[in-house]
């Protein structure tokens, strides 16, 4: 049986996926519709060359963020993990709202 903190931790885990999927997708759509520019040098390459390789880059970080709070599991530093998922979460909403809503795309 998992533990609350377990659950925590999973679900945390999962919300981050789901937020820099969502990211990876707006980006790539607001790309193709030429409401935004990618200006991460490195991403901008890769979605040049592949965006499926975009994709995976763009998706490895939560994984491998969600296995680091997976093994550390202690309380306190679990806080600051699920503080800086919720501010990246929040950052991600607001960056890309700002441009669906600017650029009137929907």
């Amino acid at each position: 049986m998992l533990r609350s903190r377990d659950k925590a931790i999973i679900i945390s885990f999962i919300v981050f996926l789901i937020l820099s999927l969502l990211d990876a997708t707006l980006t790539l759509w607001g790309l193709g519709q030429g409401a935004i520019e990618e200006v991460n040098p490195v991403m901008r390459w890769l979605i040049e060359e592949n965006t499926i390789a975009f994709m995976i880059v763009k998706l490895s970080l939560p994984v491998m963020l969600g296995f680091v709070l997976w093994e550390i599991r202690d309380r306190s530093r679990q806080l600051c993990f699920l503080l800086v998922v919720a501010c990246f979460g929040c950052l991600l909403c607001c960056d890309d709202a700002s441009w669906l809503l600017d650029d009137n795309i929907f």
